[in-house]
C-alpha cells in the first residue's frame, strides 16, 4: 500500500470513527432527554391520557343521568303521593283497605297510569314503576311478599329521545294494559315479588325515620329483575302522605342496555376497554352487582368475581381478581346528598383495560422510538462515511502534489495544505535530502559502535543465521549470544532480527558498500 493510501486510510478511518462516536453521543443525549421527560414511556402516558379523558366523558354522562333520575324520582313520588292520598281521602280509605280488593287496586292504579307514562318519557329512563304496600289476594302462599303495582318498561332504550318510546307492561293488571292499549311484556307478571327487594323495603323503613323525600331515594345494586332476563339498577323513593304514613314506593330503572348505550367507551385504542358502575367495599369493586358497558368479547372475558384495586403506575389503578389483572381509573360517584339515609353507600365508575393490552400497546409504541433511533444511527453512519470521504479528498490531493512535484505550486483551497506545499517548494535542494538515506547512514554509523564480538554476531545475523546457529558457529553459549543480541539491538536502535535484515537489504538496494563493515572483526 502506497504512503498516500496508508495516510488516506488512516485519516479517513479516524475521522469516520470520530463522526460515529459523535452520532452515538448525540443520539444517546436525545434518548436521555426523552427518557427524563417521559417520552420513552409515551405508550403508558398516552394510555393514561386516553383512559382519563374517556373516564371524564363517561363520568359526565353518568352524573347527568343519575342526578336527573334522582330528581325526577323525588318529583314522581311527590306527585303520586298527593294523588293517591287525595284518592284515599275521598274514599275514606287507608292502604290496608286495598288488600284483597283487586277492583279497588285497579281503580287506584289506573288513575296513576298516565302519570307513570309521563314521567317515564320525561325522565328518559328505561322503566318506571309504582309498588303499593298491598296485594290483591292475601290468601295465596307468599302473599306477604306479593305487592300490587304497575311497572312500565321501555323495550327500546335506543329511542329514549323519541316522543313515542315502545312501552310494555312488565308488572300490573292485564285489564289495565288492554284498556290503555299497552302490550304485555313477554315476561309479564301481575304483581311484584318483594321477597328479596331492598329497593322496596329499605326506602320504606328509612321513611318511617325521616320524611324528607330528597334524603330517602335509594339506588339499588345492579341485579336481574325476578322472572326476567333484564339486568337493571333501580332508583326508588317511598310514597308518603302528608301525615307521614308510608304506603309504597315508586321510581325508575336504568337497564343494562341503556347504560351501555350511554356509556360505551371509545374502542379505537383498546378493543377490550370496558366500564363498570359498581358498589365499593373495602377497596373492592363488587362486579356481581355492577352495570357493565363494553364489547361482547370483553363481557365474556370478565367474570363476576370482585376486583381488588390498588394504586398503580402514574395516576392509574391496578384491578385484580384470581385470574385477571386490569389497568384503569375510577372515581367515587356522589349518588346521594351528605345527609341522605343512604350516604354511606359508596359507588364508583371505573374504566379499565386488560393489563396485557396495555403492555402490548406500550411495547409497540416504544418500538417506534427504537426503530426511529436505529434509522437515525444508520443515517448518521452513512453521512459520516460520506463526510469522511470528502474531508480526506483535499488532503490526498495535496499529498499527491507533494509526492509528484513539490515545486509545482497548485492550490487545493485548503489553507494549511497550500501553506505546506508552498513551504516545501521554497526549500533549497539541500534540505530535501531523501529521509531514507539519512536513516541508512545513521544505521551504518551505529554499526561502527559495535564491539568485535557484537560485530561477529551482527555479521551472522545479517547472513540470516538463527541465535542457535550463531552460538554453534562461534562456540558460545546461547545466553551469551542473547546478551550480545540485546546490546546489539540497543546500539542499532532496532527491536528485532527481521528489522536488522531489512536494514541490510535496504543498504544493498541503495548501493551502499557494507562488506567492509560486515567483514570487520
Amino acid at each position: 500500500m502506497a504512503v498516500r493510501d496508508r495516510i488516506k486510510y488512516t485519516l479517513r478511518l479516524r475521522l469516520f470513527l470520530f463522526l460515529i462516536i459523535l452520532v452515538i453521543t448525540i443520539l444517546s443525549g436525545i434518548l436521555i432527554i426523552l427518557f427524563v421527560s417521559g417520552n420513552i414511556t409515551a405508550g403508558l402516558k398516552k394510555s393514561e391520557e386516553f383512559i382519563l379523558n374517556e373516564h371524564a366523558k363517561i363520568v359526565k354522562n353518568t352524573d347527568g343521568l343519575y342526578d336527573n333520575l334522582a330528581a325526577e324520582a323525588v318529583s314522581f313520588s311527590r306527585t303520586l303521593s298527593l294523588r293517591i292520598e287525595s284518592f284515599m281521602r275521598e274514599e275514606d280509605l287507608k292502604i290496608s283497605d286495598f288488600n284483597d280488593n283487586p277492583a279497588l287496586l285497579n281503580e287506584l292504579l289506573s288513575g296513576q297510569l298516565h302519570q307513570i307514562i309521563l314521567y317515564l318519557q320525561k325522565s328518559k329512563s328505561s322503566g318506571a314503576f309504582i309498588i303499593l304496600d298491598a296485594t290483591s289476594n292475601t290468601r295465596l302462599p307468599g302473599s306477604e311478599y306479593s305487592k300490587a303495582g304497575v311497572y312500565l318498561t321501555n323495550m327500546e332504550p335506543n329511542i329514549i329521545s323519541s316522543s313515542s318510546p315502545t312501552i310494555y307492561v312488565l308488572r300490573g293488571n292485564a285489564d289495565l294494559a288492554y284498556k290503555n292499549f299497552l302490550p304485555l311484556h313477554p315476561q309479564w307478571r301481575m304483581e311484584f315479588n318483594t321477597a328479596d327487594a331492598p329497593y322496596f323495603s329499605l326506602p320504606m323503613d328509612k321513611a318511617r325515620e325521616n320524611t324528607s323525600l330528597s334524603n330517602l331515594y335509594y339506588w339499588s345494586e345492579a341485579f336481574t329483575f325476578p322472572k326476567t332476563n333484564d339486568r337493571i339498577m333501580i332508583c326508588s323513593v317511598p310514597l308518603i302522605d302528608s301525615e307521614g304514613n308510608v304506603f309504597g314506593v315508586c321510581g325508575f330503572d336504568v337497564s343494562y342496555m341503556l347504560f351501555k348505550l350511554l356509556n360505551t367507551p371509545d374502542t379505537t385504542m383498546y378493543k377490550r376497554i370496558f366500564c363498570l358502575l359498581s358498589p365499593v367495599e373495602d377497596n373492592m369493586l363488587k362486579v356481581d352487582h355492577s352495570l357493565f358497558s363494553g364489547g361482547y368479547s370483553t363481557r365474556s372475558f370478565i367474570d363476576d368475581r370482585d376486583l381488588h384495586f390498588s394504586a398503580g403506575k402514574k395516576s392509574l389503578f391496578t384491578y385484580e381478581n384470581n385470574e385477571h389483572t386490569f389497568i384503569g381509573y375510577h372515581e367515587l360517584l356522589k349518588l346521594y346528598p351528605e345527609n341522605s339515609a343512604f350516604a354511606d353507600n359508596e359507588w364508583a365508575l371505573a374504566l379499565m383495560v386488560p393489563q396485557e393490552d396495555i403492555n402490548s400497546y406500550v411495547v409497540k409504541t416504544n418500538l417506534k422510538f427504537i426503530y426511529l433511533s436505529s434509522l437515525i444511527m444508520v443515517l448518521g453512519i452513512i453521512v459520516s462515511f460520506v463526510l469522511s470521504k470528502f474531508y480526506i479528498m483535499p488532503i490526498s490531493r495535496g499529498i499527491e502534489i507533494i509526492k509528484n512535484n513539490p515545486k509545482n505550486i497548485r492550490k487545493t483551497n485548503i489553507a494549511e495544505i497550500d501553506e505546506l506545499i508552498e513551504f516545501l517548494s521554497d526549500r533549497p535542494e539541500s534540505e530535501t535530502t531523501d529521509p531514507n538515506s539519512i536513516i541508512l547512514n545513521e544505521f551504518l554509523n551505529n554499526i561502527k559502535t559495535l564491539t568485535p564480538a557484537e560485530r561477529s554476531v551482527f555479521n551472522l545475523y545479517a547472513q540470516q543465521y538463527t541465535a542457535k546457529e550463531i552460538a554453534e558457529s562461534l562456540y558460545l553459549s546461547i545466553n551469551t549470544i542473547k546478551t550480545h543480541t540485546k546490546h546489539l539491538y540497543s546500539k542499532l536502535n532496532i527491536t528485532s532480527k527481521e528489522e536488522l535484515i531489512l536494514y541490510v537489504e535496504m543498504l544493498k538496494e541503495s548501493g551502499k558498500d557494507i562488506s567492509k563493515v560486515l567483514n570487520k572483526q
